[in-house]
């Protein structure tokens, strides 16, 4: 090789790295401006004077958030009954910011009332940060039943490389992926990281458990199987967390079975359900005051099968009524929650200005 040409290919080389150094310049440049857009937890400060609330006590509810509405909405049916009693994620992610801006603050529902050592129940006065509303938030039936699994929906909790609580996904091409936006609760617990002042206390929600198809999307009502004892380690470290990060737990019945809704049930059908509710649910979400009723049914006052479900240690019944009715009885309490879905959102948006504006947030494709 000639001299003039080794040079002229030192000449090339030098600039080939030279090209190359400021392309790694620049990607560290853009890497860092991510990283300083990216939005960090703040750090909460409570406040140091509270006031006195008497207003009204608002609750909500949702079911499992539809993750995916072109495999949700694409049934026989065009997915109507999703469609219905589900909200969207997209449409999740835009209540939440409207809530926080109409000055709601989530509570723990163990603020509204005191018992003393015999059992009765009375009406604690309430105290928040000046301006603030208080809200229970719920969501019905966080079992992620085997027949969703690939019909836009989680699949199950897990915790993230992180130890947080997040949502392990199928997504429409088949893959299975672990993400914080999943379903109420990973994203409920990142905007209150980003939004301290939104949860007094560190109070997030109620997850109200069935158990007829498993917890949490762990098939624990079938008996054997191989990776079970897996799944219960799993289940347990997952429960353990959402209870210290905010969260608490409810009976939803064991089965919810239409007969709550017809209020066909028997007192010894729903001896049978609590029961089984005790032996295959309990053990994993641990004791719980609250019973969140299927379909709304807490049965009336007197009515045995609501004296059965107190001897059994729940004093807090939620039902479903927009009117938000609240109740103390000498050793309970009865309250309506909200129902947050596709009808309300469609056909009876009026009912929601005091939280949002449903145009606001109504997702397209409930239209497509």
């Amino acid at each position: 090789m000639s001299k003039l040409k080794h040079i002229k290919n030192i000449e090339k080389l030098y600039k080939t790295i030279i090209i190359l150094c400021g392309f790694l310049a620049l990607l560290l440049i853009i890497i860092n401006l991510r990283e300083k857009t990216k939005p960090t937890p703040k750090v909460y400060t409570p406040p140091e004077n509270l006031v006195s609330y008497t207003g009204k006590i608002y609750h909500i509810f949702f079911h499992s958030l539809i993750i995916y509405p072109e495999l949700a909405f694409s049934g026989i049916d065009g997915g109507q009954s999703f469609k219905d009693y589900m909200v969207t994620r997209s449409e999740f992610k835009k209540i939440l910011p409207k809530l926080y801006e109409n000055n709601f603050i989530l509570i723990n529902s163990e603020l509204l009332y005191s018992l003393d050592i015999n059992g009765n129940m009375t009406r604690k006065g309430l105290m928040l940060p000046e301006g603030k509303k208080p809200m229970i938030l719920s969501i019905d039936d966080v079992n992620y039943q085997t027949d969703r699994d690939h019909m836009g929906f989680a699949r199950r909790l897990v915790l993230d490389n992180a130890g947080n609580v997040a949502t392990e996904v199928i997504t429409p091409n088949g893959q299975t992926v672990v993400t914080r936006d999943g379903d109420v609760v990973p994203i409920i617990d990142d905007f209150v990281a980003l939004h301290p002042d939104f949860s007094f206390h560190g109070a997030k929600g109620i997850i109200a458990e069935t158990g007829f198809d498993g917890v949490l999307g762990y098939r624990t009502n079938i008996r054997n199987y191989i990776g079970r004892e897996k799944d219960i380690q799993d289940i347990t470290k997952i429960v353990r967390k959402l209870k210290e990060s905010g969260w608490q737990f409810a009976s939803h019945s064991y089965s919810h079975d239409p007969i709550f809704k017809e209020n066909t049930i028997t007192l010894d059908q729903l001896k049978y359900d609590a029961d089984k509710w005790d032996r295959e649910v309990k053990p994993f979400v641990g004791t719980t005051t609250i019973f969140i009723g299927p379909f709304g049914q807490i049965f009336r006052e007197e009515d045995q099968r609501k004296e059965y479900l107190l001897s059994k240690g729940f004093n807090v019944f939620y039902g479903v009524g927009m009117d938000l009715d609240l109740r103390y009885f000498p050793t309970y309490l009865e309250m309506n929650r909200a129902d947050i879905d596709g009808i309300r959102l469609n056909q009876y948006s009026g009912m929601l200005k005091e939280y949002f504006d449903p145009k606001e947030v109504i997702d397209p494709a409930r239209n497509n």
